[in-house]
């Protein structure tokens, strides 16, 4: 492997951001590493790989607050290379980071979207106002984002799987 891709994986985290990038989803921080140094990272299905999956909702959840975070990061890091990237890597063109872009809009957009159609089919499928559909889906969402603030991980987690156990 390359011995700047090496030494940059190895790196310590030194701010919050670093943190999220590099010790949150390794094997994403060293994909990413890898394009900006112009290798090529491909699918091999005769790969072996032992791996860890999550069985429950909790080591879901948990697995998924980790990998979020450190995507975007990952993204964001690439994007702002996106041109040293395309100069050195035959593989990633502009439509590539076009791609990336459109990932990262969707991915900050998306909740904020799917908040909104809760509104709107909740909305329609009782036939009662907007706002009151509005109140009726902020509440325990400010709600959760309240706990989240003042509560420890373990009890988060519990709220999210009532939630989740709830809503489906």
């Amino acid at each position: 492997m390359d011995d700047n891709v090496t030494r940059r994986y190895a790196s310590k985290a030194e701010n919050p951001i670093d943190y999220i990038q590099y010790d949150q989803g390794e094997d994403r921080w060293l994909c990413t590493l890898l394009l900006q140094r112009g290798y090529r990272v491909e699918y091999c299905a005769a790969s072996d790989a032992l791996t860890y999956a999550p069985e429950g909702f909790n080591e879901f959840f948990n697995q998924r607050r980790r990998w979020i975070p450190s995507t975007l990061a990952n993204i964001i890091d690439l994007l702002q290379d996106y041109k040293n990237v395309i100069n050195v890597n035959e593989s990633i063109s502009i439509w590539y980071i076009v791609y990336q872009c459109i990932m990262l809009v969707s991915s900050v957009v998306g909740p904020g979207t799917i908040f909104l159609m809760v509104v709107g089919a909740l909305s329609i499928s009782f036939n009662i106002d907007t706002a009151l559909a509005l109140f009726i889906v902020t509440l325990p969402v400010t709600l959760f984002c309240l706990l989240c603030f003042v509560s420890d991980s373990e009890k988060q987690v519990i709220l999210s799987s009532y939630c989740f156990k709830f809503s489906s």
